[in-house]
């Protein structure tokens, strides 16, 4: 049937530009509010460190961004007691927002978690500073709401203008210019 092809969940398919075209950003600017549906949610595993998270893929439904995912990791099972503390009370939050119950007292299996499959939330999506060997940058969410109400909002992103690589102790040209230079800051003539 023709109309099941052509209808998106995402919204009216409307052929224009605008929606047809991709956007400009690969990375969602900080402080983006937008909100966004529950496409996966699973344990998963760092292969660098062989760490366990909880891994959520969200697909943003609404704002300057919709059809975009963001991954969200939840350390449940992090070895640093505060990381692991945050990250069980964001997992507890998101029981409590949808009201779901656990069914046991263990860590939540991936069948567990399916049921949090397709919903809803309005999210904080924040953007990482620039990693110091490669450069890149990426988007985490910070914060989860309810979608009642949830206002979208765009963020700005982040951008390093530089970065001050002076060794401790290196002389600055002022430095230098104050230990006995002829001349002085201070003269009513600047040259």
């Amino acid at each position: 049937m023709m109309s099941d092809f052509w209808s998106s969940e995402l919204g009216e398919v409307t052929g224009s530009a605008e929606d047809a075209f991709a956007k400009t950003f690969t990375r969602i600017p900080d402080g983006t509010m937008a909100l966004a549906r529950i496409e996966k949610f699973k344990n998963d595993l760092n292969d660098r460190t062989s760490e366990t998270f909880l891994s959520i893929e969200w697909l943003l439904t609404d704002g300057d961004f919709k059809g975009q995912k963001v991954t969200q990791k939840i350390k449940a099972f992090d070895s640093d007691p505060k990381v692991r503390h945050r990250a069980l009370n964001m997992l507890k939050l998101m029981y409590q927002l949808y009201d779901i119950k656990p069914k046991h007292a263990n860590p939540p299996t991936d069948d567990d978690l399916k049921a949090f499959f397709g919903k809803t939330a309005g999210l904080k999506i924040r953007e990482t500073e620039p990693d110091k060997n490669s450069g890149k940058q990426y988007n985490w969410v910070s914060e989860v709401h309810t979608a009642k109400g949830f206002k979208c909002e765009t963020g700005i992103k982040l951008v390093v203008t530089h970065e001050n690589l002076m060794p401790d102790g290196l002389e600055t040209a002022f430095d230098r210019n104050k230990k006995g230079s002829a001349s002085s800051m201070d003269d009513d003539i600047p040259f």
